[in-house]
């Protein structure tokens, strides 16, 4: 009777944390009580699992490399601003022979002036690019309970087929040790 707990339990987990199902589809689901879940669920800190399956490294970097590309792309794609002096863009008043008044702009050749704003990253683009790259290194650097449960359940499935009993008890370890890591 024990074993058929611990099974709807292990399910219950999968559901719960990997499979996004609330506690009143899984209840219903296992045939439990939604306060049985919610036992298990706050016993086996489930929503700390839950939150470190989502901010895997792997997403982390995704979101660190879509940031960086966003950045890179307004950079290049930003329209290029010159330092024309101000009296040169306001209008000039003319008269002609007769004395009649006129507006005219200036003439100017806009490439005669250097860039103030340009496609190339300002100190604050810089800054944004240095700190996003920093942390794209620190993640691919560093490992996270996130990614140890990412290597407990791959190294699990890969031994179900081969020796589903001790698959089990490797689950069993794995689940003390991540949960050791939580501490």
């Amino acid at each position: 009777m024990a074993r058929l707990k611990q099974v709807e339990k292990d399910y219950a987990k999968v559901l719960f944390v990997n499979d996004n199902l609330s506690q009143k589809e899984i209840a219903e689901r296992i045939n439990v009580t939604e306060k049985t879940i919610g036992k298990w669920v706050k016993d086996g800190k489930w929503d700390e699992l839950k939150v470190s399956m989502l901010t895997t490294k792997d997403n982390q970097l995704k979101s660190l490399y879509a940031q960086l590309e966003r950045k890179n792309i307004e950079i290049a794609t930003r329209p290029i601003v010159r330092d024309i002096p101000a009296f040169m863009l306001k209008p000039v008043k003319l008269k002609d022979a007769e004395g009649a008044e006129s507006l005219e702009f200036i003439k100017y050749d806009p490439e005669d002036y250097p860039i103030k704003i340009g496609n190339v990253p300002t100190s604050a683009d810089a800054d944004a690019i240095s700190k996003i790259t920093t942390a794209i290194k620190r993640l691919e650097s560093e490992t996270s309970i996130g990614d140890t449960i990412e290597v407990a359940k791959k190294l699990i499935q890969f031994i179900q087929p081969i020796d589903f009993a001790f698959a089990k008890q490797l689950t069993t370890y794995c689940d003390s040790y991540i949960t050791s890591l939580m501490k």
